[in-house]
């Protein structure tokens, strides 16, 4: 039967929960007070945002830093969160906000600033967090939406909901698995229009992420940035086009569609097919043809996904 209402409130109300512990953008969140002071002396943590950084540093070392949660100094050095601390493109007006950035060259801009996980160190037994040098700090917007999706899915559980589709600003979460239903279908997105779909894929027990530097940018006085950073390089990501990802829960679905956007497709597709992750890259070429390039295991999980002939 339906699910109760007062089953999706409380998952509402868990994600607002999660959000004031792991939101950069709230001064007063957690992880903005952790920033402030774990460079002076260790901080003891919540168990949420403890579990947070430590699935954040296992998820930097897996994808040997593609992903990396300490690129918080770029994005402040980069200009790309605003005076109310929100990236582009999180709240409700368009995507692009005009921001003052240094005028400093791109590479200097990087060498200064203090990048990388090895910085961040955990004590499991006073569950604190640690920085070991001054100027670190975590941006965890590449993982909390996954956190938050897979906290909303337990909690609707918790209320006894046994099949829902769940879907976060864009990211999905499809638990639940009934014998006589194929799955959900859910739309993927062209690469230059998330409002339009190019295909569609039937999701169950399953969770989607979709990394594109195309809709949140922000226009400063180095042009036009995007906001998923590469941390090795220490700039916006260089790929043009969308990386979609699938992942049996939304923490990892979201965590790789940051690293195989940052890896781009010609690195993160091989990276996608050794490890049997169903990964799409999809972009434009000079033509305005759409191009893709898929792991062999997005292609069998999705019977060869479905596309709609390109214009």
């Amino acid at each position: 039967g339906p699910a109760p209402p007062e089953a999706f409130e409380a998952a509402f109300d868990e994600v607002a929960r999660l959000e004031g512990i792991l939101s950069n953008w709230r001064r007063t969140s957690e992880v903005s007070r952790l920033n402030r002071d774990a460079a002076r002396a260790p901080v003891r943590c919540s168990a949420e945002l403890f579990g947070a950084v430590d699935a954040a540093l296992q998820w930097a070392e897996g994808t040997e830093g593609a992903f990396d949660p300490t690129v918080e100094p770029l994005v402040r050095a980069l200009g790309l969160r605003g005076d109310d601390g929100r990236l582009p493109g999180t709240d409700d007006h368009a995507g692009t906000r005009a921001a003052g950035a240094p005028t400093a060259g791109d590479d200097d801009l990087a060498a200064r600033q203090p990048i990388g996980w090895r910085h961040v160190h955990l004590d499991r037994l006073s569950r604190s967090v640690r920085f070991d040098a001054p100027g670190v700090g975590l941006d965890l917007g590449g993982i909390g939406k996954g956190i938050a999706l897979d906290a909303a899915a337990r909690v609707l559980r918790r209320h006894g909901v046994q099949r829902a589709l769940v879907d976060f600003g864009g990211q999905i979460l499809a638990f639940g698995h009934r014998e006589d239903s194929p799955g959900w279908i859910i739309g993927i997105a062209d690469p230059d229009d998330r409002g339009s779909a190019i295909g569609v894929v039937r999701v169950d027990d399953l969770s989607i992420a979709t990394s594109s530097n195309s809709e949140r940018f922000v226009d400063t006085r180095r042009g036009r940035l995007g906001h998923i950073l590469d941390p090795i390089e220490g700039r916006p990501a260089r790929f043009q086009g969308s990386l979609t990802v699938a992942a049996p829960d939304a923490t990892s679905a979201d965590a790789l569609s940051t690293a195989l956007f940052v890896m781009g497709p010609v690195k993160g597709a091989a990276w996608a097919e050794a490890r049997d992750i169903a990964a799409l890259y999809l972009w434009r070429d000079e033509s305005g043809s759409i191009q893709w390039r898929a792991s062999r295991a997005f292609g069998e999980r999705f019977g060869g996904w479905v596309t709609t002939p390109g214009d």
